[in-house]
């Protein structure tokens, strides 16, 4: 199953780290320490970097159909009430479309953007993503779901963009999240997941939820909330920032590393075969070239030409003659009737077929067929057999059946 390496930046260059599968299952270890440890631990697997959600705007603008690229020129005009900073100083993505009917939107600043990848890049690590860690907060039908790190809230109303809040009381914060409206059909559930610290800190509040929705569920994660924002965006990925300009480019190097030990043995195999049917081409020719020259002084020796052609020429036209028969058509064998017989002969009839003739014919006498008969036989070009002789008043009619000799 394929994995997914998360790197949660921190301050003063430091992260944590760890492999996710599509299930949201953590592959290995978690990890803590500088950029460089975590390009090490990265090992060639796509990587989706997490940057601080309290940097991140999240909206969700009404916008019409129409492709990212065209989205994302609209957007800056609907959101430009909400940004403290000039549009032309901010990077617009474009997330998914949330079951209102509004499209999820994520802005940045281009200062903060410029930042995380300069530092990731510092260190060899090119992201495919890059996304909010609010964006790993779960969407739980029905349920408000709040995520505590240190004095940071971060949450999600179901079918909405997360928000995040810092350094405010958790009851402020959730009012202005649900715009003071606690009583609401559909947040009947809060669930919290909270840090060591962050319980800590809220806990007199988190006490307090139960009062305020029809169940309240509290859990505390021992080793800090990024696995748990980490396994939401395995399993649904956010918005990712790396949009636009900043679109990832192909990183060659990086995917074909793995593969290089491979390659070098298939390009090796590949030379060694060339090698191989190379010297196996240099053999042959030399057999080629030895029999060639063979021939060649046969056929100077024989027919007096060296020349293949001229040996091949010389050679059919002796064949043909002693074997002439075996070309014998129709033309021919009539051609050696009419030289052979006798001029008082009269031919009545004739068939040809299979280089066989069959001839009637009226002859002055017997002796005038079989003089016919050996003369033709003669030649060797044909066998030739009497079928039948009947005296006339006029002569003697004879049958006779003509065959090209076989070679």
């Amino acid at each position: 199953m394929a994995e997914t390496f998360f790197v949660r930046l921190s301050g003063a260059g430091t992260a944590t780290w760890g492999a996710f599968d599509a299930t949201g299952r953590l592959v290995g270890a978690l990890g803590h320490g500088t950029l460089q440890a975590a390009h090490a631990a990265l090992a060639g697997r796509r990587c989706t970097a997490l940057v601080d959600g309290v940097d991140v705007l999240a909206a969700e603008p009404l916008l019409p159909a129409a492709s990212h690229a065209r989205l994302r020129q609209l957007v800056p005009f609907s959101l430009e009430e909400q940004l403290a900073n000039d549009v032309d100083d901010m990077v617009f993505a474009i997330g998914a479309r949330l079951p209102s009917g509004a499209t999820q939107v994520a802005a940045v600043a281009k200062e903060r953007m410029d930042a995380w990848l300069a530092a990731l890049h510092e260190a060899g690590i090119v992201p495919h993503a890059l996304m909010s860690d609010a964006d790993g907060v779960p969407d739980i039908p029905a349920t408000l779901v709040i995520v505590i790190e240190g004095n940071r809230i971060a949450g999600r109303k179901p079918g909405h963009a997360p928000f995040v809040f810092e350094g405010l009381p958790l009851r402020e914060a959730l009012s202005l999240a649900l715009a003071g409206k606690f009583e609401d059909d559909e947040l009947r559930h809060v669930r919290v997941f909270a840090d060591a610290g962050g319980h800590a800190r809220f806990a007199a509040e988190l006490e307090a939820l139960g009062h305020e929705f029809a169940s309240a569920d509290v859990k505390i994660l021992a080793e800090g909330v990024f696995p748990h924002l980490a396994a939401t965006l395995a399993q649904r990925p956010g918005t990712n920032l790396l949009q636009g300009a900043y679109a990832p480019k192909s990183n060659w190097p990086a995917i074909l590393k793995p593969w290089r030990l491979a390659a070098s043995l298939l390009a090796a195999a590949v030379g060694l075969g060339l090698v191989l049917q190379g010297a196996t081409y240099w053999q042959l020719s030399r057999a080629d070239a030895q029999l060639d020259a063979a021939v060649s002084e046969a056929c100077r020796r024989v027919v007096g030409d060296p020349s293949t052609s001229g040996c091949q020429r010389e050679v059919r036209q002796r064949l043909g003659a002693s074997t002439g028969a075996a070309t014998e058509d129709f033309l021919s064998t009539l051609a050696a009737i009419a030289n052979a017989r006798d001029p008082e002969m009269r031919i009545d009839g004739l068939s040809y077929r299979n280089r066989a003739m069959d001839l009637q014919l009226v002859a002055p006498s017997v002796s005038a067929l079989d003089a016919l008969s050996r003369e033709l036989e003669q030649t060797r070009r044909f066998d030739v057999e009497i079928q039948g002789t009947t005296p006339t008043d006029t002569g003697t009619e004879g049958r006779l059946r003509i065959v090209g000799a076989n070679p």
